[in-house]
């Protein structure tokens, strides 16, 4: 099967996706949301998550690796120690030919900025999910601005937590006329 790439990402109306490597609200239903998304596939299957160095380390410690997902760090740092099972790759090409060796589902980036940026330019992107912050936070990482290249497909109802009000939209590659 051809791999697909997805981004998941939470950004508030700038496109601020974090601050001091860390995220600056508290919504449990995102989280909720990228669980369930990024965990779940069908009988006896795995779906795969890529994601950068420092992201990985704002992931609380007793939460790493993310269970029932293939978990793969791209850094450029080679001396980094990984959990057992968990790969290491130097770049997102390194990581999507390592998984073609291994059985999975489907590829989650989930991020951070750098390697959306990357990811978003990939030919084999098709897929953002993108909670939507409807506010702005201070923030010192952005997610890239979504091109024409995608379209909105879908758009939930407009939730809201800790007087967060936020929305899960996803966009879908444009197919090539």
């Amino acid at each position: 099967m051809e791999e697909k790439l997805e981004i998941v990402v939470a950004a508030d109306l700038d496109n601020g996706i974090g601050k001091d490597n860390g995220l600056p609200w508290r919504i449990p239903g995102d989280m909720k949301f990228f669980q369930s998304l990024t965990s779940n596939a069908t009988e006896g299957g795995i779906n795969a998550i890529i994601v950068g160095r420092k992201t990985w380390e704002s992931i609380p410690e007793k939460r790493r690796p993310l269970k029932n997902r293939i978990n793969i760090i791209l850094t450029k740092n080679t001396a980094i120690t990984a959990p057992e099972g968990v790969l290491v790759c130097n770049s997102l090409e390194s990581a999507l030919e390592a998984l073609q060796g291994i059985e999975h589902q489907r590829c989650f980036i989930i991020g951070g900025a750098q390697i959306y940026k990357e990811a978003l330019q990939h030919p084999l992107m098709t897929t953002i999910h993108l909670t939507r912050i409807m506010q702005e936070f201070d923030c010192d990482a952005h997610f890239p601005p979504i091109d024409d290249r995608f379209a909105l497909a879908a758009v939930s109802d407009t939730m809201e937590e800790n007087e967060i009000e936020y929305r899960f939209q996803r966009y879908e590659k444009k197919s090539a006329l």
